[in-house]
C-alpha cells in the first residue's frame, strides 16, 4: 500500500526546501549578504521609515487645509431685504513668514537622518551576517580538525596495541583511550552547536530558525592596511551613524528657528456667503444674498509660552549636539579597537600558518617516530597532538576573527572592507 504523507508534513518539507534553494550546496558570504539585504524586516522597516519621512516634506511645506463652515439660523434673522436663514464660510490660513520654510527644513533634515539610519542598518546587518557566517565556518573547521585528530589518535592507539602485544606496557593504550574520549566529547558538543549557529544566521536572513543551511566552504580573506589617521579624520563624513546624528543637530537648529518664528502671526483670509429669503414687503434688493470678505490674524500674546517653546527647542538642539560628540568619541575608541583586533588577527594568521603549525606537525612526526622506536614516552606523542590541535584551531579562529573585524570596520566607518577578498578554503 502506498504511504501517504500528512498535508502539514508535505507543506513543511516544501517550505524548508524553498529556503535552501538560494544557496544550493555551498553557502557563500556574498549570497548570504544579498539574501539578508533583500529579506531582512528590520532593514525593510528602516527603508520605509526613510521613504515615509521623504513624503512628509511635501506635507510640511504645504498650506493648511482650507476651513469650510456652515451656519444655520434656528430663528431667522429679519432684515430689511429679507430673513437670513443660512451662512457659508470658506477660509484659508497662511502661516507667518518663514514658518513653512522652517517646517520643510525640519522634515528634510529628518528624512536625511532616516536615510543615514537606513545606511547604518545595512552596515549593521552586514556585520551580523558576516559574524554569524564566520562563526559557522569556524564551527565547521573545528569539527573537521577534531575528526582528523580522532582518526590520528585511533591510529596511535593501534600502534600502542601492537607494541603492547609485543610486551610493552598497557599505559599508552589507556592514555590514547582517554584522549579519544576527550576528543569525542568535544566533537559531540561541536555538532550540537550547529543548530543554534544556523538559527542565528537564519534570523539575520529572515528565515525560520530550523531552515536548512549548507556549511560555508570558504572564508573571504583580504589583508588590508587601512590608514587609521585618515579613517578617524573622515569618520563624521563616512559614518552613517554620525551623519544621522549630524542631521539630528540640524533638526534641532531648525526647531529653534521655527520656535522663534512662531511669534509671527498667521494670516487667515476668507469669504462668507449669507443666504437671504425674500422680504415680506416689496423693497429694493429683496432676497439679495450678501457676500463678505474676511481677514484675521492670530495674536501670539502669551510671551511666556513663546519663550518656553524657544527654550525647549534649544535644549533639544543642545542634547542632539552633545549626543553627537559623545557618539563620535565612542566611535573613535571602537574604531581604534577594531583596527588593533584586525592587526592582531593578521599577526596570528601569519604566526600559525607560517611558523607554529608547521613546527607542531614536525614535532608530532618526530614524537611518533621516537615512540615507535621506543625512545620517547607515549605521553609526549599525546602532548604533541594536543599542541597541533590547539594551533590549527587558533589559526581558524584568527581567520574567522579577521572577517568579523573587517565587517566591524565597515559598520563603524561606512566603508566596505569585505569586497575584493580572496577565499581561504580547506
Amino acid at each position: 500500500m502506498k504511504k501517504r504523507w500528512p498535508i502539514a508534513a508535505l507543506f513543511t518539507v516544501a517550505w524548508f526546501s524553498s529556503y535552501a534553494d538560494p544557496f544550493g550546496t555551498n553557502l557563500t558570504l556574498r549570497a548570504a549578504l544579498d539574501q539578508g539585504a533583500e529579506n531582512n524586516p528590520r532593514l525593510q522597516a528602516a527603508f520605509h521609515r526613510w521613504k515615509g519621512a521623504e513624503e512628509s516634506i511635501s506635507v510640511q511645506q504645504a498650506l493648511p487645509d482650507p476651513t469650510f463652515t456652515y451656519g444655520y439660523y434656528f430663528e431667522s434673522v429679519e432684515t430689511r431685504v429679507g430673513p437670513q436663514n443660512h451662512q457659508l464660510r470658506l477660509a484659508q490660513t497662511f502661516p507667518g513668514l518663514g514658518k513653512r520654510a522652517a517646517r520643510k527644513a525640519i522634515a528634510s533634515a529628518m528624512a536625511a537622518g532616516y536615510e543615514e539610519n537606513y545606511k547604518q542598518e545595512k552596515l549593521d546587518l552586514a556585520f551580523r551576517i558576516s559574524r554569524a557566517y564566520a562563526e559557522l565556518y569556524y564551527l565547521k573547521r573545528s569539527i573537521d580538525i577534531t575528526q582528523e585528530r580522532i582518526r590520528l589518535i585511533r591510529d596511535l592507539e593501534r600502534v600502542a596495541r601492537a607494541r603492547h602485544s609485543a610486551g610493552a606496557l598497557m599505559a599508552p593504550i589507556l592514555q590514547a583511550q582517554v584522549e579519544l574520549g576527550r576528543l569525542e566529547d568535544r566533537l559531540s558538543s561541536l555538532k550540537d552547536l550547529r543548530r543554534p549557529q544556523v538559527a542565528r544566521l537564519n534570523a539575520a536572513l529572515n528565515r525560520p530558525a530550523d531552515a536548512p543551511l549548507p556549511w560555508p566552504l570558504e572564508l573571504p580573506y583580504a589583508r588590508i592596511a587601512p590608514d587609521e589617521a585618515a579613517l578617524l579624520k573622515d569618520l563624521e563624513r563616512t559614518s552613517p551613524d554620525l551623519s544621522a546624528l549630524v542631521w539630528n543637530v540640524e533638526q534641532g537648529l531648525q526647531r529653534v528657528t521655527l520656535a522663534q518664528r512662531e511669534r509671527r502671526p498667521d494670516l487667515t483670509l476668507g469669504v462668507q456667503y449669507i443666504q437671504t429669503g425674500d422680504a415680506a414687503m416689496p423693497v429694493s434688493n429683496s432676497g439679495k444674498d450678501p457676500i463678505l470678505g474676511t481677514i484675521g490674524i492670530n495674536v501670539p500674546l502669551w510671551i511666556g509660552k513663546n519663550r518656553a517653546r524657544i527654550a525647549s527647542a534649544d535644549f533639544e538642539r543642545t542634547a542632539a549636539q552633545l549626543t553627537l560628540e559623545d557618539r563620535k568619541q565612542m566611535l573613535e575608541a571602537d574604531l581604534k579597537q577594531a583596527l588593533f583586533n584586525l592587526r592582531d588577527a593578521d599577526r596570528k594568521i601569519d604566526l600559525y600558518q607560517k611558523s607554529l603549525i608547521p613546527k607542531a606537525q614536525q614535532s608530532l612526526e618526530v614524537n611518533r617516530k621516537g615512540y615507535e622506536a621506543g625512545q620517547l614516552e607515549f605521553i609526549n606523542l599525546i602532548e604533541a597532538e594536543r599542541m597541533l590541535l590547539e594551533f590549527q584551531l587558533a589559526y581558524e579562529r584568527a581567520l574567522a576573527d579577521h572577517l568579523i573585524h573587517r565587517a566591524e570596520l565597515g559598520k563603524l566607518t561606512g566603508i566596505d572592507f569585505l569586497e575584493g577578498a580572496s577565499h581561504a578554503t580547506h
